[in-house]
């Protein structure tokens, strides 16, 4: 039988505590046998005396006992053998009118006091069994009793047989009493513990703040509520920002004491637990009764917002930390918390992809914009494994020698049912959903392959660009997934170009300098996308030895115009040539843009002047017209 720790400690009290009181009941039995054997001998009653004395010395064994840890073995002893002396002197004396048997009494007494029913039961038993005997050869004549007279030294033995039986009343009393004591104390340790249990059911550990259990327990009566007065319920689904840069950077314990403060500011707003709620995370809840209209709403949003956004001091180091918070009213937005929650949710990411620190009303718009994007998601899932994607190539042209330098791969996504959907659609949700990890392999792998056809044909002798997003590098085995694809095309890596946007420079350098540098020393070549449009930090072109720059479509489409942007490009190129690096123009549409680009000393460009994006299968025609051109 296994016990609980509680069990256990409760066992080994009650086993002290019987022993103790095994020792008590002892020392104030032998003192009375000892009195009582004084006034036996006062007496006369010499071989009553002798009896007593020895009996009381025989007990010290229950000492022993006890000191070797046989109390229990010990108590039976001790009460056996005080029944069998005050058996044989009720023999010995008046039968069953003699004063021995009240002693009787005290050890029944005794025995329930120590805790022990099945000595209790033997011991009335034998004592039961010898009153019948006495009565029994009474009855029958075999052996009479005489009755002795009553005096001042019986009435002492009475007496102090009274005293004794009270003491141990007043024991057991005592023990029972503190028994009491000791459950009514579990009883509200049980209490304590569990409202504990309850509490911690319905409650955030972190931030003392109710929880989804809790918080659907609070909406129901704040509805009922709402519902009697005609009144529209607003919930407010709060997330913040920027945690995880918080956790990332400082650990963790920031981040909590975030959310302790987040928890805390919202309770001084609301002025009431019930209308709180830690949602999961870094996402709260807070309801919002008395809605008369939406205005009501965003006044409210906007006050938690400045609230959130007020700086945390964390081991004196000032944190900032906003919140994008979306709102559902109800009854319009639904009846029940679930749903609420959901189009809340539905909103506050919206607020997110509309630059994060504001706040969003749910309406069917974005929710239809939310279940497009998942389903387009679910799509390019669906598209990896039924072959749906496929690259298109556009034509980079020499400027100076009017020839094919390099092509450039682009995704595109034939769908079953919807047709070519953009890449400014797509690729971004690849990018947050993290299927752009998947694509980009793919699609480093289909150019590898398709620039080894290429080249076994005759028709490559340039190098294949393939755009890589931030994210594949975040992910740290871009490298390993380049020289895979290369080797498993068999393609030389000099025929391989990567172009990355400006703004990876700055995320994440020393990995970049890492990756880069296993690649360079393979021979792939690197460019710089979209260049101008981001942080165009000098340092950081030596630091990463790219070879090309690519001149953002923004600037070469306006070049024409009173803008400045032919200026801009002019630098550029002038700046480029300084430092012995490449540029290429993107976004070439007509002859003048092109005359002014080579004018200026651009490179190469690429555009719809020339071509625009076409199939693998295209592009063999397109370079055999291009040198019958030329």
């Amino acid at each position: 039988m296994h016990h609980t720790p509680l069990q256990g400690a409760a066992h080994r009290d009650f086993h002290q505590r019987s022993i103790k009181r095994l020792i008590q009941i002892l020392r104030i039995t032998q003192i009375a046998l000892l009195l009582v054997s004084i006034l036996s001998v006062v007496a006369g009653n010499y071989s009553d005396a002798i009896l007593i004395m020895a009996t009381g010395i025989v007990l010290f064994v229950v000492d022993w006992a006890v000191y070797k840890k046989h109390s229990v073995a010990g108590a039976a002893f001790f009460l056996v053998s005080l029944t069998l002396m005050l058996s044989w002197l009720a023999w010995q004396g008046s039968g069953i009118r003699d004063t021995a048997l009240l002693g009787y009494c005290a050890v029944l007494v005794f025995s329930a006091s120590l805790g022990n029913k099945r000595l209790l039961v033997a011991l009335l038993g034998l004592m039961v069994s010898l009153l019948l005997v006495i009565a029994y050869v009474n009855d029958r004549g075999i052996y009479h009793h005489q009755i002795e007279p009553t005096n001042l030294l019986t009435g002492s033995i009475v007496v102090i047989v009274l005293v004794v039986v009270g003491m141990a009343a007043w024991q057991f009393a005592d023990d029972y009493r503190a028994a009491l004591d000791e459950l009514a104390l579990d009883n509200e340790r049980m209490k304590a513990a569990k409202g504990h249990i309850e509490h911690m059911a319905l409650h955030d550990p972190l931030t003392g703040l109710p929880n989804r259990i809790m918080a659907q327990q609070n909406f129901e009566s704040l509805y009922q509520t709402a519902q009697s007065h005609k009144q529209q319920l607003g919930i407010i689904f709060i997330d913040l920002d920027n945690l995880k840069p918080i956790n990332d950077s400082l650990g963790h314990q920031a981040g909590d004491q975030i959310l302790k403060e987040v928890a805390l500011r919202l309770l001084s707003y609301t002025k009431s637990v019930d209308q709180v709620c830690r949602f999961g995370g870094d996402e709260f809840i807070v309801f919002m009764p008395n809605i008369q209209t939406e205005e009501d709403a965003s006044t409210a949003s906007l006050e938690i917002l400045q609230l959130v956004s007020e700086t945390y001091l964390y081991r004196n180091i000032e944190i900032f930390c906003t919140c994008s918070i979306g709102i559902a009213l109800s009854p319009q937005d639904g009846e029940d918390l679930d749903t609420l929650i959901k189009k809340a949710d539905i909103a506050m990411y919206h607020s997110k992809d509309s630059g994060r620190n504001s706040f969003r009303f749910f309406n069917a718009a974005i929710n239809r914009n939310m279940l497009d994007h998942i389903s387009l998601i679910s799509g390019m899932r669906r598209a990896l494994q039924d072959n749906q994607f496929s690259l298109y190539y556009q034509p980079k042209i020499d400027l100076q020698q009017n020839r094919i330098c390099g092509l450039e791969a682009l995704l595109r996504w034939n769908h079953p049912e919807q047709g070519f959907i953009s890449p400014a659609t797509f690729i971004p949700l690849a990018e947050s959903s993290g299927l752009i990890i998947q694509l980009g392999e793919w699609v480093i792998n289909d150019a590898c392959r398709q620039a080894k056809i290429w080249l076994d044909a005759g028709i490559l002798d340039f190098s294949i660009a393939v755009n890589i997003s931030s994210i594949q590098f975040k992910r740290g085995n871009i490298d390993s997934i380049v020289l895979n694809a290369l080797a498993s095309a068999q393609l030389p890596p000099q025929f391989l170009e990567l172009e990355f946007t400006e703004s990876l420079l700055i995320e994440d350098s020393e990995r970049l300098v890492h990756t880069l540098a296993i690649l360079r020393s393979e021979g792939v070549h690197f460019s710089i996308d979209d260049f101008g449009t981001g942080y165009s930090n000098l340092g950081y072109l030596k630091k990463f030895e790219v070879g090309t720059l690519k001149i953002d479509q923004s600037f070469v489409r306006k070049m024409d115009d009173q803008t400045g942007d032919a200026a801009i490009v002019k630098a550029i190129i002038q700046m480029a040539s300084s430092l012995g690096l490449k540029t290429i123009a993107e976004g070439v549409e007509d002859a003048g843009t092109a005359a002014l680009l080579r004018s200026l000393g651009c490179n190469e460009a690429q555009g719809y002047f020339w071509a625009r994006p076409m199939p693998a299968a295209e592009i063999e025609n397109f370079c055999l017209n291009w040198q019958k051109i030329c």
